[in-house]
């Protein structure tokens, strides 16, 4: 890799990842044993995270840098979930460190598409003991007493570590999250008594990692869809260009399509990538997002 050489829009080659639920496909993602490669440009054929190791802040910022290292700290993809996820939970920062030497994960669903019958459950739909968590997980009962809704094209959930969840019944989901893939399965639909579909279930290390309280389900569906420690997301509804200085930001951005197409104009050469995501460096000043007509983007950054 040249480093004298400026940084520009990023587009990545997807990572197709079957599940037994349905399927994902992985637009960016930092986690080293499946990271995104880059398919544009100069930088073509090179990880994410070898590009992050040479150009360092100039990539991701000063701040995100210095917080973050040579890992790329985001996880995006898309979601293809037919069955059921399994109910499962995710640790934090601290417990995800201690038990396997990796970042927690807190993620956010945005539903691109519910057909009839699909369902999102997010956590507790009353306050909980551990006790009376392990006695549901025994009785396959579970989720009786998780807030079950019935999701609607455009809403946003955030699901911080800590947040019991499951859906399915036929969505299609944008995810974006830390860069992580911990998960603690406490239910599977049935699936875990069947020797072919049975997968580890986690519930004693998930038992340490849940949050217990009731939980009041708050979809977001404009503006800031989700703001915290990890990403900071933001709908665009497009139908005409639109100028970005991002001379003071100091951050990367990352657009994803989530309706219409997207392409990105700088320096006078103009981006698009097949997969629907592109990835403006944070040393990258003015740049200009060229919708194909009616378009929404989640603008991503840390």
């Amino acid at each position: 890799m040249n480093n004298n050489t400026n940084l520009y829009p990023l587009s990545f080659k997807p990572i197709f990842i079957d599940r037994v639920w349905g399927a994902e496909t992985w637009v960016l993602s930092g986690l080293n044993r499946d990271v995104s490669v880059i398919e544009n440009g100069f930088l073509k054929g090179n990880t994410i995270n070898e590009a992050l190791e040479v150009y360092l802040a100039d990539l991701v910022g000063a701040g995100i840098y210095d917080a973050c290292g040579d890992e790329f700290p985001l996880l995006i993809k898309y979601l293809n979930v037919n069955g059921f996820l399994s109910v499962q939970v995710h640790p934090d920062d601290k417990r995800a460190a201690a038990m396997h030497h990796a970042y927690g994960k807190t993620e956010m669903w945005y539903i691109l598409d519910a057909r009839p019958g699909a369902r999102l459950y997010l956590g507790f739909n009353r306050g909980m003991t551990p006790e009376e968590f392990y006695s549901h997980c025994e009785n396959e009962t579970l989720p009786q007493v998780m807030n079950c809704i019935t999701p609607v094209n455009g809403e946003c959930y955030f699901i911080p570590a800590g947040l019991i969840h499951a859906c399915g019944g036929g969505l299609t989901i944008a995810e974006v999250q830390q860069v992580s893939d911990i998960t603690y399965r406490v239910y599977d639909w049935g699936r875990e008594h069947n020797r072919q579909t049975a997968r580890k279930m986690h519930l004693e290390l998930a038992l340490d990692a849940i949050n217990f309280s009731k939980h009041i389900p708050d979809p977001a569906t404009s503006g800031v869809l989700a703001d915290s420690p990890y990403f900071k997301v933001r709908l665009l509804d497009l139908d005409q260009p639109m100028e970005i200085d991002g001379s003071a930001l100091d951050k990367f951005v990352v657009y994803l399509e989530v309706g219409g197409s997207l392409g990105i104009e700088t320096d006078g050469v103009y981006y698009r990538s097949e997969n629907g995501c592109l990835l403006v460096p944070a040393s990258v000043n003015y740049w200009k997002i060229i919708p194909g007509g009616k378009t929404k983007l989640l603008e991503i950054t840390r």
